[in-house]
C-alpha cells in the first residue's frame, strides 16, 4: 500500500467503482469494460527487464517518500483522541480493532500507521455509515503502554485527521514474552461504550496468541485472567468476533485457531497468513483482510467492489514486480475462499473481478 491521502482513495474508489454497483445496465457495463481495459493496460507493463523494474521501484519509493512528507501536514495536536469513549448517536455499525504493538508485529503493526489514509478512505466507500475505534495492545510489561486506544472515528476527512494525529502518538512497545496478554484486551474490548448502534464488530490482528493457549515462551497472565472466559464473554458481547493471524509460521496458525470457539465459523472468522513467507506480502494482505472483512458485514456487492478496487490497485503498482498479476490472483482468491456463499456464485464472483 501507498501513502497517498484519504481523498485520493475515497474519491478514487468511488468515482471508478459507483457505476458497476448502480441500476442502470448500461453503465454498468461501460464500468465493466473501462476497467477490463484498465487492467490489461496495466499487465502489458508488468513484463519488464530487471533494470527497468529497479528504476520502477525506486521512483517509488521517492514518491511514497513524498507522498509521506504531505500526510504529516495532517498532523494537528488538537486531533488527538487517544481514549475509547463512544461511539456517535444512530451509528449503524461499530467496529473495534485490536492490533497486536508487540515486537514481533512491529512491521505490520507500523505499516498500519503509515497507511491509515488508505484505511480511512477505503472504509468510506464500504461502510461510510460506521465508526471504527482501535487497541493497539501488547503485554503487561509494557506498562502503561499495554493499551494504546484511537478513540471512534467516522471515516471521512475529518477521522482521517483524527486517526492519523492519534496514532503518531502510539508508541513500540517489546511485549516480553512471545504470548501477549490478549486474554485481557478481550476481556477489556467488551466493557467499551457501544452506544445506540445496531451492530458490534470486533477483530484482533496479530502474530501471536493469548496467555495460556499453548505458546511455548509463555510468562502467564499476572491477573490471572482466563482467556477462554474473555473469548466467551467476547461471543457473548459482540455480534462477530474475527481474527487475522499474521504469523511467519504455521504453528502459531494453528493455534490460534482456539480463539474461534465456534465451529462453524473456524473457515471463514479466522484469516490465517501463515502459510505467506514473504514478508512484503503479509503488508500488502494484512489492512485489505481487515478492509475486506467489514466489506463482508455489507453484502456480496460491496465485496465485489472491494476485490475488484483491490486487485486492480495491486495491478496498477506493480506491488509484487513482474509476479504481480499471477501473486494478485492468488491473494484475490484467497478472500475468495472466506466469502459465505455458494461455490458457484464465488466461482462466477472471481471470474468477474479477475479478468
Amino acid at each position: 500500500m501507498s501513502g497517498r491521502s484519504y481523498e485520493s482513495y475515497s474519491t478514487g474508489s468511488r468515482t471508478r467503482y459507483s457505476a458497476m454497483a448502480g441500476d442502470d445496465e448500461e453503465a454498468k457495463t461501460r464500468a465493466y469494460q473501462a476497467r477490463e481495459t484498465r487492467l490489461n493496460s496495466a499487465r502489458e507493463t508488468l513484463d519488464i527487464k530487471s533494470n527497468e523494474e529497479l528504476r520502477e521501484q525506486e521512483a517509488r519509493r521517492k514518491k511514497e517518500e513524498a507522498d509521506e512528507k504531505e500526510r504529516q501536514k495532517l498532523y494537528d495536536a488538537k486531533l488527538v483522541k487517544n481514549k475509547i469513549t463512544e461511539p456517535q448517536v444512530d451509528t449503524k455499525r461499530i467496529h473495534i480493532v485490536i492490533i497486536d504493538n508487540s515486537g514481533s508485529n512491529r512491521i505490520i503493526a507500523e505499516h498500519f500507521k503509515k497507511t491509515s489514509s488508505y484505511f480511512a478512505g477505503v472504509l468510506n466507500t464500504i461502510d461510510p455509515a460506521s465508526q471504527v475505534a482501535f487497541m493497539y495492545y501488547s503485554d503487561h510489561c509494557d506498562g502503561v503502554n499495554i493499551n494504546q486506544e484511537v478513540d471512534f472515528i467516522t471515516p471521512n476527512e475529518q477521522g482521517d485527521k483524527i486517526l492519523h494525529s492519534t496514532l503518531k502518538h502510539v508508541k513500540t512497545a517489546s511485549g516480553g514474552d512471545a504470548a501477549e496478554a490478549f486474554e485481557c484486551a478481550l476481556y477489556e474490548a467488551c466493557d467499551i461504550n457501544f452506544g445506540n448502534s445496531e451492530f458490534q464488530h470486533l477483530y484482533l490482528v496479530t502474530d501471536e496468541v493469548a496467555h495460556g493457549m499453548g505458546e511455548s515462551d509463555d510468562s502467564g497472565c499476572p491477573v490471572q485472567r482466563s482467556w477462554r472466559e474473555s473469548v466467551t464473554r467476547v461471543y457473548e458481547t459482540y455480534d462477530t468476533f474475527e481474527l487475522i493471524g499474521c504469523a511467519n509460521n504455521q504453528r502459531i496458525g494453528k493455534l490460534q485457531a482456539q480463539f474461534i470457539q465456534k465451529p462453524d465459523r473456524l473457515l471463514y472468522d479466522l484469516i490465517d497468513l501463515s502459510s505467506i513467507s514473504e514478508e512484503i506480502h503479509r503488508k500488502a494482505i494484512v489492512s485489505n483482510a481487515l478492509l475486506f472483512l467489514i466489506a463482508r458485514k455489507t453484502g456480496l456487492q460491496t465485496i465485489e467492489l472491494f476485490l475488484s478496487f483491490l486487485y486492480e490497485k495491486w495491478i496498477e503498482e506493480h506491488i509484487f514486480g513482474k509476479d504481480t498479476d499471477k501473486r494478485a490472483r492468488e491473494m484475490i482468491e484467497r478472500f475468495g475462499k472466506y466469502i459465505e456463499a455458494d461455490s458457484n456464485i464465488v466461482e462466477a464472483l472471481m471470474k468477474k473481478i479477475l479478468v
